[in-house]
């Protein structure tokens, strides 16, 4: 950021949201956003009480400043105390707590916005405190000790993303009598003949409450129903004596983690999110506020030969509390039993009814136990490959898991899962290869995923394959069919596996349908950087720009900056603005952003530059040519643009989302953009299944979009 002409001050940062708010409005929107609504106004009437200025309050998250840092501590005080006791008259599961972090340092203040490593600090040690709770830095520390009398603990060093130095983190002792100092402020004292009088009727109220507790009390039985319990599973860590089960020892985790799906009234994590904290020196309590759970499943797996140990524990994500453990000594042969009997221990625990059925865990499995391995291995090359190659394609490492997932079905040919991973191993080669491999590996994906269906018509991941096949190929009708079929047979809440389903709706226009989608996955899989990125989109496209510029700021703070599909559709969102964009908002990075990027000034250059990478290389893959036709339209040449959006449209249509961008609006009002709208079969769709906000017809087979 060019800091020039902005002013830069000293301040006291507080940063609140609340604790597991997806799961809130997951279970209520409306009661969940009245509550909100409700305490924020507290908040705000707090903060504004102690001389501070609300800076910001997007959705669940409040940002504000104060002159003073005893000011700031003693509001974040007031807000907890405050707040709690409005939560007391609320059943569990209802109950909304937020976490505040409280920091002092340098900001930039432009206008009425703020930045800086004082707010990031202020933000990062927020996720360290406690529900209801308030966590503090070491500068603040240092201004408030000797002037408030509340009790601190320190935490500890803690490392701070984005931030070269460790910060030193300390709680507040949120207790009754924390906060003497400022209930002193607040009453004034008793009279001492008061204060006797007092302490007579407690002693008298006490004793007789005391009576009829032992004597008379009949048991309570209480309507509230329990809050819904919830869950992540931690990667278990391979404790193999070579070291080299990582593949089969993710898989497994992620089996009982699909095993634990199956449990009533248990919220799941979903993979990315749990599997993103894989090598983590973070506590278990900073990992469950990250991912707003009570509950963490850990373990270890020792794979020697076919003998292993399983070794499984649930800790309480609130205080670090072990809650239960076992140890599995076993053979691979019962690898099943292993998996079901750790689900059924963690849902007695948690005490909830678990009914685990075996046929639905089972779905388009394998009684093969050596099949059953490699395909463990086989998932987990599939998920590290999927999450790293959106950029760049290994050609070899792609064609190994082919090899791996072939030898899979070799050995049981009726293995469904196997034939549904076998589909998205190939559509992922057409999608990211060179297009001279596009259209023989979607004919193979789609063949795989056909096999999987015909072999479980009730598998969901068989549809997914499919689905993805169908629209790969331009077949919008088909593909819409699959993925209802989909969404129809999926018993779980929607995660990152899903997203498919809801770039589709993206793809042909309908971005409500997708938003809803992502909204849902966004809550069960927080921390898959996919689902983010495509969730921001989905308001670029609904043009609350507002929002997704909020949304782009989280996922920055979760992901950094190596949030590439994020910064990518940022980018693409200014670059549709109009006007020359500056080179600091290019802010995605690749071979043709980093060409066209050097001619921002100079339109008919960058053209020539564009021109000459679309001619001399032929065997791009559609994304890199959806990538030219955004910078031909930003630089004025719809025409140019169009001519890329087909090329990239034909090799794989599953870029077709980029045809809604704002940057090629233009675009979209050319003749020949009518055209090949109808040749690849939207307007037959839109025709069966309703029309988009942006697109209407005319009459007579016409149609225009805006």
């Amino acid at each position: 950021m060019n800091t020039e002409g902005f002013q830069r001050k000293l301040t006291a940062i507080l940063s609140a949201d609340v604790v597991g708010y997806s799961r809130l409005m997951g279970q209520d929107e409306e009661a969940t956003v009245r509550t909100l609504n409700k305490y924020k106004e507290i908040i705000f009437g707090h903060i504004e009480r102690h001389n501070g200025r609300l800076v910001d309050s997007p959705g669940d998250n409040i940002l504000a400043e104060f002159t003073s840092v005893v000011d700031a501590v003693r509001c974040g005080v007031q807000i907890q105390e405050d707040l709690k006791e409005h939560n007391d008259e609320l059943p569990p599961g209802k109950k909304m707590e937020f976490r505040i972090g409280i920091n002092t340092g340098d900001i930039i203040q432009d206008g009425d916005r703020i930045y800086g490593d004082g707010v990031n600090v202020a933000a990062r040690i927020e996720s360290l405190a406690d529900p209801g709770g308030i966590c503090i830095s070491r500068t603040a520390y240092d201004q408030v000790k000797s002037k408030i009398n509340i009790d601190y603990e320190y935490l500890g060093e803690y490392e701070v993303k984005n931030i070269k130095e460790p910060v030193r983190v300390y709680r507040i002792r949120m207790k009754p009598e924390a906060a003497t100092a400022i209930v002193k402020e607040k009453k004034a004292m008793l009279m001492t003949w008061q204060r006797i009088a007092l302490s007579i009727v407690v002693i008298f109220v006490l004793a007789a409450v005391a009576i009829w507790y032992f004597s008379f009390r009949q048991p309570v039985i209480s309507d509230i129903e329990e809050a819904p319990k919830t869950i992540a599973v931690l990667p278990f860590v391979d404790l193999s004596p070579d070291k080299d089960q990582e593949y089969f020892v993710d898989g497994l985790s992620e089996e009982i983690l699909n095993s634990l799906t199956q449990i009533p009234d248990l919220t799941v994590i979903a993979r990315t999110s749990s599997f993103s904290f894989k090598g983590t020196k973070k506590k278990v309590q900073e990992i469950a506020n990250e991912l707003g759970v009570e509950n963490i499943l850990e373990g270890s797996v020792r794979k020697a030969g076919t003998a292993l140990r399983v070794t499984a524990q649930l800790v309480s994500g609130i205080n670090g509390s072990h809650l239960w453990s076992k140890t599995y000594d076993r053979e691979l042969k019962d690898i099943f039993a292993v998996q079901e009997d750790i689900a059924k221990a963690v849902a007695d625990e948690l005490k909830e009814t678990f009914g685990i059925d075996r046929s639905l865990r089972q779905l388009g499995g394998t009684d093969n136990l050596e099949a059953y391995e490699l395909y463990l291995i086989a998932k987990g090359q599939y998920n590290d490959l999927f999450s790293k190659t959106f950029f760049s394609f290994s050609d070899k490492k792609w064609y190994h898991a082919l090899e791996l997932i072939d030898a899979i079905i070799a050995l049981d040919p009726e293995y469904a899962l196997a034939w549904a991973l076998k589909a998205r191993i190939h559509f992922s080669i057409s999608i990211f290869g060179p297009s001279n491999f596009a259209a023989a590996e979607q004919d193979a994906g789609l063949h795989a995923a056909l096999r999987a269906v015909e072999l479980e018509p009730n598998l969901p991941e068989a549809y997914v394959s499919l689905g993805i096949g169908r629209i790969a190929r331009g077949e919008l009708v088909e593909a819409e069919l699959a993925y209802r079929k989909a969404l129809e047979l999926t018993t779980e809440p929607l995660s990152g596996k899903e997203y498919s389903i809801a770039t589709f709706y993206l793809s042909v226009g309908n971005f409500k349908r997708a938003n809803e989608l992502f909204e849902e996955m966004r809550q069960n899989d927080p921390l898959n950087e996919e689902v983010r990125s495509n969730y921001f989109l989905s308001f670029v496209y609904l043009d609350d720009i507002k929002r997704a510029e909020e949304e782009y700021k989280r996922g920055k703070d979760l992901f950094g900056d190596q949030w590439s599909f994020g910064n990518l559709y940022i980018t693409g969102l200014r670059l549709g603005k109009g006007g020359v964009v500056s080179p600091d908002a290019i802010v995605f990075s690749d071979s043709i952003f980093d060409a066209a990027k050097e001619h921002l000034n100079s339109p008919e250059e960058g053209l020539a530059e564009l021109r000459r990478i679309y001619s001399n290389n032929g065997n791009l893959t559609s994304a890199k040519f959806i990538e030219i036709s955004v910078w031909a339209a930003y630089f004025g040449d719809p025409e140019f643009a169009m001519d890329a959006l087909k090329k990239a449209i034909r090799i794989n249509a599953t870029v077709l989302y980029a045809v809604w961008s704002p940057v090629t609006q233009e675009t979209r009002h050319l003749p020949r953009f009518k055209e090949f709208i109808k040749e690849i079969g939207l307007v037959d769709y839109w025709n069966k299944f309703g029309w988009p906000d942006l697109c209407r017809p005319l009459g007579d087979g016409d149609f225009e979009c805006d």
